[in-house]
C-alpha cells in the first residue's frame, strides 16, 4: 500500500477513536482463553473426571467404552493416584488413558488447597509425580493470584468447569446423569469424579444419549474427528480437536 494511503487510513481510524467510536477487534483476533471452558472452542460438551478410580478394572472399562464410542474424556488424576497404581498395579494410568485417545490433565500431587500455598509451593504441586502437561485443574477449583502465579511458573493453564452435578455427595447414577443432561449445554465442561457413580460405561452411555436428544454432541477422542483414534499427546493442543 502506498505511504499516503496508509497515512490516510491511520488518520481515519484516529478520528473515529477521538470521536468516541470503539472499533471492533479484527475478525482474525484470537479468542480469549476462558478458564471455565478450557481449550474447548467447539460446541461439543466435554465430560471430565477428577481424582482417582476405584480400581484398575473400572478404569479400563471406561477407557474401552470411550474408545468404542469415540468419546474424548478429560481425566485429571492426582499424583498420589498415579503413584498408587504404579506401585500396586504396575500400571501407568496416564499413559494407558492416552493410548485410548483420552486427554489427561494435571490435578496436583496431593489434592491440597493451592490457595494456602506460595507461588513456588503451587508450582511444586503441579510437577511430577503429578501429570506433567500444559493444562490442570486446581483442587476445589481454588483460584487466586498466587495460584495463577504457580500455574504460570509451571507453564500450565488452569481449566475449571461450567457444570457440576456434585456427584461427590454420594448421588445415585440416575441423579448424576439427570443433572448432566438437564444442565449440559453446547461447549460445556462438566466435572465429575472417577470414584463416584458417573464414571461407568452405563452412566456415560446415558449421558451421551440424553445430551444427544437435546442436540448436544460430546467431545471426540484424539484423532476421532478424522475417524482414526490415536494416542493423545502429553501436552494438549491449544484448541482441543473435539
Amino acid at each position: 500500500m502506498p505511504i499516503r494511503h496508509r497515512s490516510a487510513t491511520f488518520l481515519a481510524i484516529l478520528a473515529l477513536v477521538l470521536s468516541g467510536h470503539v472499533l471492533s477487534p479484527p475478525a482474525t483476533a484470537a479468542t480469549a482463553y476462558n478458564s471455565h471452558r478450557g481449550p474447548n472452542y467447539t460446541d461439543r460438551a466435554v465430560l471430565t473426571f477428577d481424582d482417582c478410580p476405584r480400581s484398575l478394572s473400572s478404569y479400563e472399562s471406561v477407557l474401552e467404552y470411550a474408545e468404542e464410542e469415540n468419546l474424548g474424556l478429560v481425566l485429571a488424576p492426582t499424583g498420589d493416584c498415579v503413584t498408587r497404581f504404579r506401585e500396586e498395579e504396575d500400571e501407568d494410568i496416564v499413559l494407558l488413558a492416552r493410548s485410548y485417545g483420552q486427554y489427561v490433565i494435571n490435578h496436583s500431587i496431593h489434592h491440597r488447597d493451592l490457595r494456602k500455598l506460595s507461588c513456588a509451593g503451587v508450582a511444586a504441586e503441579l510437577r511430577a509425580p503429578g501429570v506433567v502437561t500444559n493444562f490442570g485443574r486446581p483442587p476445589f477449583g481454588g483460584i487466586n493470584k498466587t495460584v495463577l502465579c504457580g500455574y504460570q511458573r509451571a507453564k500450565m493453564q488452569p481449566w475449571l468447569w461450567t457444570v457440576n452435578p456434585r456427584d461427590f455427595l454420594g448421588k445415585s447414577r440416575s441423579e448424576v446423569v439427570d443433572y448432566v443432561v438437564a444442565n449440559g449445554r453446547k461447549g460445556s465442561t462438566i466435572i465429575m469424579h472417577m470414584q463416584w457413580r458417573g464414571f461407568s460405561p452405563r452412566a456415560l452411555d446415558l449421558m451421551k444419549d440424553g445430551l444427544a436428544a437435546k442436540g448436544i454432541k460430546l467431545c471426540r477422542a484424539y484423532g476421532g474427528a478424522t475417524g482414526r483414534i490415536t494416542t493423545a499427546p502429553a501436552k494438549l493442543p491449544a484448541r482441543l480437536p473435539c
